[in-house]
C-alpha cells in the first residue's frame, strides 16, 4: 500500500508520459485476485460489485491480474482490434485541472489473440471492449472470443475520439451470443441506438471521452476524461436513460471520484466504470468505491 501511496504522489509531479511508463511496470505485477464476497448484477451479467475498471486502462490484458486484486466489480480490458496497431505517436497524454486527462493514443493495440492469451487463467469478470473501423472488424473478433476466449460481457466501442464521428449508429452484427454493451459518446446517433439495442436486448454504456483540442498533443486533439467530464457525461446518461426506459441496463463511465457521485449515477444506471480516478489516486479507489454502495 505504502509503494502505491507513493506512485500516486509522484505521478502529480512528473510528466504523463513518463508516468504512464512507471504505471505500465507497477500494474503488470501479478497480484492475486480478489475474492468476490459480494454480488452484483448489470443486464444478466454476475460482477463482483458496482464498480469496474473501464476500457482503456487494461489495453493489452497485462495489467488485469494486478487491478484484480483490489476488488473492482469487473475489468474492461482493451480496446482491442483484429491486429496490431501502434496507434499516434507521444505525446499522447496530458494533465487538465483538477483532476482530468485529455488522452489520444490513437487505438493502439496488440491484436485480441495477445490480449487473450494475456488473461487465460485469471478467473475474474472480465469484459472485452471490441473497436473496429469496419462491421468485419467486429465480427472477426466476436468469432476469435467463441472460439478461444469466453468474456463475462463484450463492449462494442463505437465511441473512441479516433473515429472523427465514423460510428454513428450500431454496426449490424448477428447471431452474437454473449452479453453486449454498446459504448456511446457525444457523436452517437442516441434515438438510433437506442431503438436498436432495445430491439437485440443489448445494454449501454455511456460515456467516452470527448473531444477537445489541445496543442500538447502530438496530433493536436484528444479525448478529455476525469473530473471535467463529469457534468457532460451526467448529461448524457440523462438522455440515455429517459430514451432508453428503465429496462435497458446502463453502464455509466465519465469522472466518478467520489461516493456522492456515484450515489448520483446509480439512480439512473445500473454500474458505473472509473479510469482517471485510478491513475490519480492509485487502485484503491476501486475498493473505496465500491464500499459506498449500501447492500
Amino acid at each position: 500500500m505504502a509503494l502505491l501511496t507513493f506512485f500516486g504522489r509522484l505521478v502529480h509531479y512528473v510528466h504523463p508520459e513518463i508516468s504512464h511508463r512507471l504505471g505500465s511496470l507497477l500494474f503488470s505485477l501479478p497480484l492475486p485476485p480478489c475474492r468476490c464476497r459480494d454480488s452484483w448484477e448489470v443486464g444478466g451479467v454476475k460482477t463482483c460489485g458496482p464498480v469496474g475498471v473501464a476500457a482503456g486502462l487494461d489495453k493489452t490484458g497485462a495489467y488485469s491480474r494486478f487491478l484484480s486484486f483490489f476488488c473492482p466489480g469487473f475489468i474492461v480490458v482493451g480496446s482491442t482490434l483484429p491486429r496490431r496497431r501502434l496507434g499516434n505517436k507521444p505525446p499522447r497524454v496530458a494533465r487538465v485541472r483538477p483532476y482530468s486527462l485529455v488522452n489520444a493514443m490513437g487505438l493502439n493495440s496488440p491484436g485480441i489473440a495477445s490480449v487473450v492469451s494475456r488473461l487465460a487463467g485469471l478467473n475474474y469478470p472480465i469484459f472485452i471492449s471490441l473497436a473496429g473501423f469496419s462491421v468485419e472488424d467486429f465480427l472477426v473478433q466476436l468469432a476469435y472470443l467463441r472460439r478461444y476466449y469466453k468474456p463475462a460481457a463484450v463492449e462494442v466501442n463505437i465511441s473512441s475520439p479516433t473515429y472523427k464521428g465514423f460510428w454513428r449508429n450500431v454496426p449490424q452484427l448477428a447471431d452474437v451470443d454473449l452479453p453486449v454493451f454498446v459504448k456511446v459518446g457525444p457523436s452517437t446517433d442516441v434515438a438510433s441506438v437506442v431503438r436498436n439495442v432495445r430491439r437485440l436486448g443489448w445494454g449501454l454504456v455511456v460515456t467516452n471521452t470527448f473531444p477537445v483540442e489541445d496543442g500538447r498533443i502530438s496530433v493536436g486533439r484528444g479525448g478529455l476524461s476525469g473530473l471535467l467530464l463529469y457534468r457532460h457525461g451526467y448529461r448524457l446518461l440523462e438522455r440515455l436513460r429517459e430514451a432508453a426506459g428503465g429496462d435497458v441496463p446502463i453502464i455509466y463511465s465519465g469522472g466518478v471520484f467520489t461516493c456522492r457521485q456515484l450515489g448520483e449515477v446509480l439512480r439512473l444506471a445500473d454500474a458505473a466504470e472509473v479510469l482517471t480516478s485510478v491513475l490519480y489516486f492509485t487502485p484503491y479507489i476501486l475498493k473505496a468505491l465500491n464500499r459506498c454502495v449500501d447492500r
